[in-house]
């Protein structure tokens, strides 16, 4: 008897231990204010979930109980924009400068600077504007929640106009005989969104698509539009959207929940009755007959419009609430044109339309299925939506290759069971918020399993091919949109803006310039203004205290298989490889240095032996989670003169597949076909289109890379492999592939040579240990099919040069940077350089590039290679910019921080350093500190170093940064007309056209 009781007390000791503290939770019940609605533990999170509503004021509220440090809180707002004013996208840069109970000009720089946050942002969508933090200190967590939900609910914008004349737009003028422009950070962020022709691309299809709601506007802005929002207009945007029953609040992680209702209930929404408007979306109704518009997009003068038009085709197709449609459409846009041997992909490949092909399933209330051509011709057309259709009947005839689509829904199982991010709330916020809108459940997002489970019927019935014939043969809500370049379309949009600024200042009276100009130099003392001690202290922040002194150290143990060096990180990765290959570059001729970037653009997609490209794309598919290849290089002790070029060979599978991710692993290094000309052309025309694209889409990455070319090996390595230089030698190869294709696969074959042998190879594992005998089995495999091959390193010997170059793009903005690298110049890295980092960024030039200045950014980098630069962001000035920079030793000079200012500083810079990471990135950092040859004493020292420093630390940079400067390398990537105004501040002025 004893012992039955024994045994009872032990399995209630056990159900009480399992019971965690959000168990007491009871459907129906009210806690704090909100009732609960529903309490379900959902598989695909691992966690109980808990949806709210509250009662007095209608918003609801999800909780993702998992057991994770990295919790998020997040208020979302359903948004309705009716114009391209872009007002959700300035509400949601203006609500967080400043609010009641934190009246500081931007709560949100602030935050940036001093708390331990993980994510810190914003965002707008077309539908959504939504405000997400996380942090895995609970005590910064909800000081975070707190300035984040006053932001939102009391901003300062109903009594401070300059607030969206910052933000969103304002007329400028300096001096009654000056000319007046416009200013403001989003209509600048907006101008460089849309120099890209891709964002021209969407808008104009979504105009097509939906002209009578909400989906047929920018809610970001159109740059044109945006100086057409009144402030009258703005606050009742936010009078309309922001009540908290038009709120969807979101918390993760493994913070209390007893805590946060009571917060969030006491402080903020028991203040709030019920709204008098439900915020609805109507539909756009459906069309009789597909529409067709042709529209242009701008490129500089001299630049080539053959080959550079856009074609998109796009159909309206169901709406979002349908999890199923969505996955169904999502399969449909790999297996019909995405994937290599997509047949639509072929269709148009065989027809020589275009030069790259991709689909897309967008969601929003309505959602879309589109297909874009890229670098095809006006002509093209109408055989474009030709072959679209015959190849859609055909597909719906014959039906769709099942091997390849098993294949697609592996890999998309894999990747929705894997979540490899760091920010799991981020991403089920993103997962949930459309059902959540639309549907009032977002279960329907989260619970991915049931619509992959229908999905799966693809492989034994036509649910794909009668999809297609269902929502794109049979639909006529649809739209054909050509997008072409037009020579000297910028200058025309420029000049039509300064005569509108012109007529602006004609109606103006003298009186009213003179008051124009008095509020454009008080605007800038607004801008200039320091926040008083007083206003600074209503932002909460931790104490040094708070901040753990132990370093975040990952390290790799190092092994042996088969006669391969393996370096492994062992974690736990629930049964998953995460494997790399490491091959040193430097047993390349200089001069091969490009073609082995080009080499990992085409491995994976051309056939092999004993695979057509097709079959192997599917046989990766169905065994793999991933196979990629790619360059990149370490420092060894952070020497710019011990550069440590790679060839990565990344592949990731089960533990169980570890044989078949490394026997295609070998067939495509040791088997693919350099010698089919079609292909290989095919795959050089496409890469060409990519990196073209990439190259009129992001100019900041371009020009730091150009900048780091100048003066460093990193940088010039980089700048070979994916630079400018590295766009001239591609579409060198493209433009003359027929003249010159002996010599691209002779060159192809040799750097392949020099490159895949097993004694110029590290691999590199981060798996569980149980695991790794799978992992070695695997390897030997493919280490019995390498060859052996002792081929000498090469003293790779880079020509520098300071070219100081200003590119002529079609950018509406400007890229601007500065900088050089502080160990040639005799100074040496120091931890404390992390903090200086922090000030000028966050503060410095946040303030005299961005919030002065009106760029989208301003920002600044110091590494321990002892590379610095100074960047612009989405830049309406130039040489202004430059002048900032140079004015930083002056700032450094003068700094002047407090104790508490100081602290603040401190923790932002530690927030940089201790981010949540995935087991794979944990990896990753692993074998970063076995290349670069990094130990925990060193980091250590440099944590030491940036919890230490000091106001007069800082003062003592001034020198340094100064050295820096005054070495006066620049590079701009920016608008044709600006970089020909500002010609005698370049060494050269070039263009991407010549």
């Amino acid at each position: 008897m004893r012992k039955n009781v024994f045994f009872l007390l032990l399995a209630l000791l056990a159900t009480i231990s399992s019971c965690g503290p959000q168990d007491k939770y009871v459907s129906g019940e009210q806690y704090h204010g909100f009732t609960l609605v529903e309490k379900r533990f959902v598989e695909e999170v691992n966690a109980e979930c808990y949806l709210f509503k509250h009662d007095k004021s209608g918003a609801q509220l999800l909780k993702i109980a998992a057991d994770d440090p990295n919790k998020l809180f997040n208020i979302a707002f359903k948004t309705a924009p009716q114009t391209d004013y872009g007002t959700p996208h300035i509400m949601e840069h203006s609500v967080l400068n400043g609010s009641k109970n934190f009246p500081v000009k931007s709560p949100f720089d602030v935050l940036m600077k001093g708390s331990l946050n993980t994510f810190l942002n914003a965002m707008t969508g077309s539908d959504i504007t939504t405000y997400p933090v996380a942090s895995m200190n609970e005590k910064d967590y909800f000081n975070l929640m707190h300035v984040y939900l006053d932001a939102v609910l009391n901003p300062l914008i109903y009594e401070d106009p300059r607030i969206l004349k910052q933000e969103g737009w304002h007329h400028e003028m300096e001096s009654v005989d000056g000319d007046v422009i416009y200013k403001g950070v989003v209509y600048n962020e907006m101008k460089g969104s849309f120099s890209s022709p891709r964002r021209e691309l969407g808008y104009q299809m979504s105009k097509l698509l939906f002209p009578d709601n909400t989906y047929g506007v920018s809610s970001g802005g159109y740059p044109s539009e945006i100086p057409k929002l009144t402030n009258e207009y703005f606050i009742n945007f936010h009078k309309k959207f922001y009540h908290p029953g038009n709120s969807y609040i979101l918390l993760y992680g493994d913070a209390d929940l007893d805590k946060e209702l009571e917060f969030i209930d006491a402080e903020y929404l028991a203040n709030y009755d019920l709204p008098k408007e439900k915020i609805e979306i109507p539909l756009q109704k459906p069309f009789d007959a597909m529409k067709e518009a042709e529209k242009s997009y701008p490129v500089p003068d001299g630049a080539p419009t053959e080959d550079q038009t856009f074609l998109n085709l796009a159909f309206v197709v169901g709406q979002s609430t349908d999890r199923t449609l969505a996955m169904t459409f999502d399969i449909i846009s790999e297996a019909l044109v995405n994937n290599e041997s997509a047949p639509l992909r072929l269709a148009l490949q065989e027809a020589g339309i275009g030069k790259d092909v991709s689909a897309y399933f967008g969601e929003d209330k309505q959602c879309s299925f589109q297909i874009t051509v890229q670098n095809a011709n006006p002509e093209d057309k109408d055989t474009f939506k030709d072959i679209v259709f015959k190849t859609l009947q055909a597909v719906v005839d014959s039906g769709f290759d099942k091997s390849m689509v098993e294949g697609i829904i592996n890999r998309t199982e894999f990747s929705l069971k894997e979540g490899n991010t760091p920010q799991k709330g981020l991403m089920y916020l993103m997962q949930s918020y459309q059902p959540w809108f639309f549907a009032n459940d977002p279960f329907l997002g989260l619970e991915f399993n049931k619509p992959l489970s229908d999905v799966k019927k693809a492989l034994t019935t036509n649910l794909l091919e009668d999809a297609i014939s269902t929502h794109i043969m049979n639909n006529n809500h649809s739209a054909l949109l050509v997008l072409k370049p037009e020579e000297g379309l910028q200058a025309k949009l420029d000049e039509a803006t300064k005569k509108e600024l012109e007529e602006y200042k004609k109606q103006l009276s003298e009186e009213e310039k003179e008051q124009l100009v008095a509020e454009t130099k008080e605007l800038i003392e607004y801008q200039k203004r320091e926040d008083s001690p007083e206003a600074l202290a209503t932002i909460p922040m931790l104490e040094l205290s708070d901040i753990s002194p132990d370093i975040q150290w990952y390290e790799v143990d190092e092994k042996k298989v088969s006669d391969i060096n393996v370096i492994h990180h062992n974690t736990f990765t629930n049964n998953i490889l995460y494997s790399y290959l490491y091959f040193d570059l430097r047993t390349l001729p200089q001069e091969l240095i490009p073609y082995s970037e080009l080499l990992t653009n085409l491995l994976g997609k051309l056939n092999t032996e004993n695979y057509s490209y097709g079959d192997l794309d599917t046989e990766m598919n169905i065994h793999t989670g991933g196979f990629n290849t790619y360059t990149t290089s370490y420092l060894e002790s952070h020497n710019d003169d011990q550069l440590l070029p790679k060839f990565a060979v990344y592949g990731k599978s089960t533990a169980e597949k570890a044989g078949k991710l490394y026997a295609l692993t070998n067939e495509v290094l040791q088997h693919s076909k350099f010698d089919d000309k079609e292909r290989l052309k095919e795959l050089i025309t496409r890469h060409q289109s990519r990196v073209d694209s990439r190259i009129k889409n992001n100019g900041i990455n371009y020009a730091l890379t150009r900048l780091r070319s100048y003066y460093s090996n990193s940088g010039m390595f980089s700048e070979l492999t994916g630079g400018i230089e590295y766009y001239d030698f591609i579409t060198d190869l493209s433009d003359n592939f027929d003249d010159k294709s002996d010599e691209i696969i002779a060159n192809l074959e040799k750097t392949a040579s020099f490159i895949f042998s097993k004694d110029n190879l590290i691999a590199a594992i981060t798996c569980d240990d149980k695991d790794f005998s799978s992992y070695s089995e695997g390897l030997a495999l493919l280490s019995s099919e390498l060859p052996s091959n002792e081929t000498p390193l090469n003293q790779w010997a880079f020509d520098f040069d300071k070219k100081n170059e200003g590119l002529k793009t079609a950018s509406k903005v400007q890229y601007v940077v500065k900088g050089y690298n502080f160990k040639k110049l005799g100074y040496e890295y120091d931890g404390k350089l992390k903090v200086l980092n922090q000030i000028l960024s966050r503060d410095w030039l946040q303030n005299q590039v961005r919030v002065i200045g009106g760029a989208y950014g301003g920002f600044c980098g110091f590494s321990n290679s002892g590379n610095v630069y100074f960047a612009s962001y989405r830049d309406p000035n130039l040489k202004e910019t430059i002048e900032n920079y140079d004015k930083t030793p002056g700032f450094i000079e003068t700094f002047d921080a407090d104790s508490t200012a100081m602290t603040r500083f401190i923790i932002g810079t530690i927030a940089n350093m201790d981010e949540p990471m995935t087991p794979s990135q944990k990896g990753n950092e692993a074998i970063r500190n076995y290349f670069e040859k990094n130990t925990p004493e060193e980091l250590k020292a440099e944590r030491t170093a940036v919890l230490s420093t000091t106001k007069e630390d800082i003062k003592e940079m001034k020198k340094m940064v100064e050295d820096i400067l005054d070495q006066d390398a620049i590079f701009v990537y920016g608008n044709e007309n600006k970089v020909q105004e500002n010609a005698d501040l370049f060494g050269n002025v070039i263009s991407i056209t010549e």
